[in-house]
């Protein structure tokens, strides 16, 4: 008897762990839940926007992306969400909007959604005859973060944060083609149509990784060209690139040199945080000028701007310089001071100086034909709670959004800007640890520039 009931205990062990594991409970998001924003992307139609909810600090055990409409009144209204793998790490749209493509770092893979129907009535929606809370994941290598489709939409580029691989898959077959090796710790990529190369950036590296990716008849290449950044002050912490709105050059935005034994950023007079603008000439980097601002840097975001070509481009010239005289003077001294302005003083070399020259020779040339193109930078500075804002033209820092007055705290770091006009666009801001996020219309011509039209919390 003794012998069977030492053979029946295990069993009976097994079948109730079993029970109680088949039994386990999932903590789900409730709808629309803003938690640890890594991500935006608004849509063409002017008012429909999704943000993707990372799950970073593990308090669900899924991430989510929501769907939200701007109504007539300008009030945000939820309009639907979609469960995603936690942790959720950056998503990409289709041309066509719609396909969603979504990474998962803690589920080292990527998924896809779609988006139904049309303006004013758009869904998040996975594909017909998923079975449970999400398809399966097409598993990559760890952790990817940033992606990017090709050209054609036939190929989805994703990167990875960890190791710093860099995966194909291919979007029709569903499937990771190719998997090469990149500079560790890869936080943004895009693509410059004028050279058919992708840029990496890297958290770790002073350098900006040329990705050439071509599809032949025998196979899917992928060549890789290390390029370094040659700055006036030490720093190699690339944590966002973009590109300039006519597409012609680049900025990246680096923080301070880290030091790894006190896990802090470094301050003094050989380190600066600074943005640097840059392009692609044969293969080789060149930069063509910086501005060192203050702060520890998050993510950035571009908003271009242009003046009408019109028979009333003179006055309108006039209007957006007039508008951005009144903008300088609209600046409360008391948030930024002497000491700021020093900080944000344009760094320059002697060889910049005949570039400069070729840069306002191009201004004037604009302006005969009254198309005068810049870009507003947007940059997060998450230890000083705010957001620098940067005029391509002047290179210099023109205003800032400020949060240190706020009942609420914010600390910035993920940005995302979409231009809805010659001087018209949206901001979002991500408050990425204090669960918050904020929406701004941006208009260059009326009295309120930025303008807060909305808060995610």
């Amino acid at each position: 008897m003794s012998k069977i009931f030492r053979f029946l205990l295990p069993a009976v062990f097994v079948l109730c762990f079993m029970s109680c594991d088949s039994d386990t409970k999932y903590i789900y998001p409730p709808d629309g839940v803003v938690n640890r924003i890594t991500d935006f992307y608004f849509f063409d139609d002017g008012k429909s926007f999704i943000y993707l909810s990372s799950n970073m600090n593990r308090k669900y055990d899924f991430g989510e992306m929501v769907l939200m409409e701007i109504d007539d009144s300008g009030d945000l209204l939820f309009k639907n969400s979609l469960l995603v793998p936690s942790i959720a790490g950056k998503m990409t749209v289709s041309a066509d909007e719609k396909d969603i493509f979504v990474t998962t770092r803690d589920k080292h893979g990527v998924v896809r959604a779609k988006v139904a129907g049309k303006s004013g009535s758009y869904r998040l929606q996975y594909d017909e005859g998923t079975k449970g809370d999400y398809p399966d994941i097409l598993k990559t290598k760890k952790e990817p973060y940033a992606l990017i489709l090709n050209e054609d939409e036939s190929k989805l580029l994703v990167t990875h944060i960890l190791n710093g691989e860099l995966s194909i898959i291919d979007t029709e077959d569903w499937k990771v083609i190719k998997t090469s090796k990149l500079k560790y710790g890869v936080t943004e990529i895009l693509y410059d149509k004028n050279s058919g190369y992708f840029l990496a950036s890297h958290r770790s590296s002073g350098n900006i990784s040329l990705i050439e990716a071509r599809e032949t008849l025998e196979e899917f290449n992928v060549s890789v060209l290390q390029l370094p950044i040659d700055l006036p002050t030490k720093g190699f912490d690339v944590r966002s690139i973009k590109q300039s709105g006519d597409g012609e050059v680049f900025y990246a935005v680096f923080q301070n040199t880290y030091n790894e034994d006190t896990y802090e950023y470094a301050y003094d007079e050989d380190t600066a945080p600074q943005i640097v603008t840059f392009k692609i000439e044969d293969k080789e980097l060149k930069i063509v000028k910086t501005l060192t601002v203050s702060g520890n840097l998050g993510e950035m975001a571009v908003l271009p701007y242009s003046s009408e070509a019109a028979g009333s481009d003179d006055e309108t010239a006039d209007d957006s310089d007039a508008a951005e005289e009144n903008d300088d003077d609209e600046l409360d001294d008391d948030e930024i001071d002497d000491s700021d302005v020093s900080e944000n003083q344009v760094e320059t070399r002697a060889a910049d100086d005949e570039s400069t020259g070729d840069s306002d020779a191009a201004e004037a040339d604009e302006s005969k034909n009254s198309q005068r193109i810049g870009d507003l930078i947007f940059v997060a500075a998450p230890t000083d709670e705010k957001v620098i804002i940067v005029d391509s033209a002047r290179n210099s820092v023109r205003d800032e959004i400020s949060y240190k007055d706020d009942k609420k705290e914010c600390h910035p770091y993920q940005l995302y800007a979409k231009s809805t006009g010659n001087t018209t666009g949206y901001l979002f801001v991500s408050c990425f640890q204090d669960d918050r996020a904020y929406l701004y219309s941006i208009d260059l011509m009326a009295e309120e520039v930025i303008k807060k039209i909305g808060v995610l919390e």
